[in-house]
């Protein structure tokens, strides 16, 4: 090869890794140093070819460090000829990012958040009573979140997430495709009708739970809610037809949804500092308010009582208990009424383990 040649190349390769490194600090000087070599072209003692493209690979070099050092990656993305470019997830909270491609867009700012979700889960009785439960789970969403955006993450938790092996799993295998929030309703495109297996009255539950979800994450009132499926099926589950209107019953009719006894605190999971009180509350639809309690270790039940809820059923009222402090240790609270015909059975149950240390 000519040295001719080898200067062509050189200042070819310099322009291409320049235009390749988005730093402003290397940008600048890999082109500054090519511009020198095309500016004194053939009159350039040859002996400076090699050492050019020598100096011109230690400052590559040393860019690549400096981008390490900076937690930033030298690996240019390839954009796909036959698809579009990949969106990275959404996981920082900053609005500045590294060095990227041209194809690369930036990464949205998100936030943390608590969304309401609801699940089909164990209403009591002998494992034939079904009930709605609302959990509060952290996601992320972005920075500026819309209506869509809560009510499409809060959907999805819904749908995916389980915070109990208890709670039915009716919507595996389904995905949001996309939600439409308007002043006159709420509008969820899926991708299937939802999984086989299941009673007509749990995914009739599974259905209203995407709407209290959905109509919870946008905190617009009892919008209706309406269903389409890209998969062009025109029923839920088989059974739900697309075209209906749904929405939440009436305040004196949500028992048809909403388990009898929820736990609102300590949250599933919950760790309460030792010396601190330990104080339980939540939500009942119970006869003249009424229901029972236990607190347990393992099986053991340490303490038990009743508690009486600021209205009875129809009417959703609220309860709670004081247990004060408590010892270190794991503990479980549970919440449940008794069947007033049978005595034994119950027509409500459900229990929360926290840790305490």
């Amino acid at each position: 090869m000519s040295d001719d040649e080898l200067e062509r190349r050189l200042r070819r390769a310099l322009h291409d890794e320049a235009d390749r490194i988005t730093p402003n600090d290397r940008w600048d000087r890999i082109h500054a140093m090519s511009e020198q070599q095309e500016d004194q072209g053939a009159d350039r003692p040859r002996w400076l070819a090699p050492v050019a493209a020598a100096a011109a690979v230690a400052l590559i070099a040393g860019g690549g460090f400096a981008l390490a050092r900076r937690g930033y990656s030298r690996t240019p993305t390839v954009a796909s000829t036959t698809s579009a470019p990949t969106t990275p997830a959404a996981t920082t909270t900053s609005s500045t990012s590294p060095a990227r491609s041209a194809t690369q867009q930036p990464v949205a700012p998100t936030v943390t958040t608590a969304l309401p979700a609801y699940f089909v889960g164990s209403n009591g009785g002998t494992g034939d009573r079904w009930g709605l439960y609302r959990e509060f789970i952290n996601a992320q969403v972005p920075g500026k979140a819309t209506a869509e955006d809560r009510a499409r993450a809060a959907l999805t938790l819904a749908m995916h997430s389980r915070p109990s092996p208890d709670y039915l799993t009716a919507w595996a295998g389904t995905s949001v495709s996309g939600v439409t929030v308007s002043p006159s309703g709420i509008h969820i495109t899926l991708s299937n009708k939802g999984a086989a297996g299941f009673t007509r009255e749990q995914t009739r539950l599974a259905v209203q739970g995407l709407v209290w979800t959905a109509q919870a994450a946008v905190g617009k009132g009892t919008l209706p809610v309406t269903f389409t499926l890209s998969d062009g099926s025109t029923t839920l589950f088989g059974t739900w037809p697309t075209s209906k209107t749904y929405n939440r019953p009436p305040a004196d009719q949500t028992y048809e949804d909403l388990a009898t006894l929820w736990i609102t605190t300590p949250p599933r999971g919950a760790v309460i500092h030792a010396g601190n009180d330990v104080v339980v509350t939540g939500e009942s639809c119970s006869f003249e308010g009424s229901s029972q309690w236990q607190l347990k270790q393992g099986s053991t039940v340490v303490r038990s009582g009743q508690m009486q809820a600021t209205s009875g059923c129809p009417t959703r009222g609220t309860w709670q208990v004081d247990l004060g402090t408590l010892a270190s240790g794991t503990w479980t609270f549970r919440a449940y009424e008794r069947d007033m015909q049978s005595g034994t059975t119950t027509v409500g149950d459900t229990s929360h383990t926290f840790t305490v240390k």
